[in-house]
């Protein structure tokens, strides 16, 4: 998708399609709409005036012109209760307005937001929501049918909004584009097959991002976590036929700063559950249990196109969970690169036990503040449904600066109390803790079992199981993988550029 800049009148803008927007309770349109609106002899506030367009958030209506001014086509969007009105709003709506455009065979879509809008926020923060709307609501995940879906339209948008300047619609117009493709990046990897994304593979894809990004790339193989003592990867890895990987990636971008965010993103790229195996029912959706790691290689892929001024470093442990003769089994006793030793309860509580070990590697590494991504319990489910991500921490003031990046974002996360009576739960008398004690606070119990690698280290569990899958299309998630905390990590990242220490 192209994006240009126009600050043509939109009543005599030649173009396939006119986009402009309407808010709820509103009877005077207003801005572009109220221009467009007098060049078509007030039709849209007539169909106002009839009920026929409200405003309502996602709304879009598709209006004919009759040859009342160049452009073929009239889209309204609606953005709902202007009182209401933010950024995440907008991006949602815009994602639902490209859709409907691509539904109807547009190819050149010319936006128009009024000044209004643009002087609510920051301009560039106003053309990034635009932009990642668009990027994000027509997202396709190619698959392997041999007779491909067609992308069929919106070669190109054109913005036009008054009083916006060519710096702001440039800086808006690259971070959306930047942001929205390393949340489609994550997006894809999530929608593999395991069979075309083992864990060697997803090291491929991870060095191919690295080399395309400028980014310092490792990867550990089987050989380098044995001489590493890396246990808890191991002992999950065991029962497979594929060969478990530590990817380990370096952004420098303030090497002056002894300051490094550490991300550590689960990459359990097939999981069975173990000898204590899942329901047959709803496990090919278990190819999507790298979520995580595909959300940092997402984020990472961002930080290497923006060039942030801080320093990453961002570990993936990556393995299969199967069965056979050789899977570590309940009642084991297992050892982790930290030396802490695990007493296994449960062989479906993995991706908790490879963490352990890419924390506390992360620590080794130089990661002064932590965040994992993971799709970690099904008991986050059960406590916050698919709105919200579960967030646990062992520093407040960290976890307000994850909390304050997800908000730029636009993705919604809830945190949950790490108590000590939690801790009750993992204690265990043959080894220094267990790795699941329980159905009560299920998801507490994986924050707090991690706690014990990110040890002193400032760190933030990012539980991602409601999240990283959409049930159906809705605003800027098609139906199927949503690429969930891409964007959080990387306005993390943007957010410590010029305030490293």
């Amino acid at each position: 998708m192209e994006w240009k800049v126009t600050g043509e009148a939109l009543a005599s803008l030649v173009t396939d399609c006119l986009l402009v927007v309407h808010t709820q309770g509103e009877e005077a349109l207003q801005g572009c709409t109220r221009e467009v609106d007098e060049a078509l002899d007030h039709r849209i506030s007539g169909l106002v005036t009839e009920g026929e367009i409200t405003g309502k958030h996602g709304e879009v209506t598709l209006i004919h012109n009759w040859g009342k001014i160049p452009a073929k086509r009239l889209l309204v969007l609606g953005l709902g209760k202007g009182g209401e009105l933010d950024l995440d709003k907008v991006k949602n709506g815009m994602a639902i307005a490209a859709r409907k455009a691509r539904a109807a065979g547009v190819k050149q879509l010319t936006v128009a937001c009024s000044p209004t809008l643009n002087n609510r926020w920051n301009p560039a923060d106003l053309v990034q929501a635009v932009v990642e709307g668009f990027e994000l609501g027509v997202y396709r995940y190619r698959g392997y049918k041999e007779e491909q879906q067609e992308d069929g339209s919106l070669d190109t948008v054109w913005l036009a909004m008054p009083g916006v300047t060519d710096s702001a619609f440039a800086a808006g117009i690259e971070r959306g584009r930047v942001f929205a493709a390393a949340t489609n990046t994550a997006r894809d990897l999530t929608h593999e097959p395991a069979n075309k994304l083992t864990p060697s593979i997803l090291a491929e894809r991870a060095l191919e991002i690295a080399d395309r990004y400028g980014i310092e790339a490792e990867v550990l193989d089987e050989q380098k976590l044995n001489e590493l003592g890396m246990d808890a990867l191991l002992a999950v890895s065991r029962a497979s036929a594929e060969a478990p990987r530590m990817i380990v990636l370096h952004y420098r971008g303030a090497p002056e700063s002894k300051e490094i965010l550490g991300w550590v993103g689960k990459g359990v790229t097939f999981d069975s559950g173990g000898i204590q195996v899942k329901p047959g029912r709803g496990m090919e959706e278990m190819k999507g249990d790298m979520a995580g790691a595909a959300a940092v290689l997402g984020a990472m892929q961002a930080i290497g196109a923006l060039k942030p001024h801080c320093n990453v470093t961002a570990v993936i442990p990556t393995c299969e969970n199967m069965i056979n003769g050789n899977g570590y089994r309940p009642g084991d006793v297992i050892s982790s690169f930290s030396g802490k030793t695990i007493e296994i309860q449960h062989t479906d509580a993995e991706g908790r036990l490879i963490l352990a070990d890419g924390l506390a590697y992360a620590r080794r590494l130089g990661a002064t503040s932590l965040v994992n991504v993971a799709t970690l319990t099904g008991a986050v489910i059960v406590a916050l449904g698919y709105a919200a991500t579960g967030l646990m921490t062992n520093d407040e003031k960290w976890a307000e600066e994850v909390k304050a990046a997800a908000r730029v974002a636009g993705e919604k996360m809830w945190e949950l109390p790490m108590f000590e009576e939690y801790g009750e739960y993992l204690k265990s008398e043959v080894a220094d803790l267990k790795n699941e004690g329980g159905a009560p606070a299920g998801s507490i119990q994986g924050g707090m079992f991690l706690k014990h690698f990110a040890e002193e280290t400032p760190w933030v569990h990012l539980d991602i199981a409601g999240t990283a899958e959409s049930k159906k299309e809705s605003g800027i998630h098609p139906k199927g993988s949503t690429g969930v905390a891409v964007r959080t990590l990387a306005q993390l990242a943007m957010r410590f550029d010029g305030q490293v220490k």
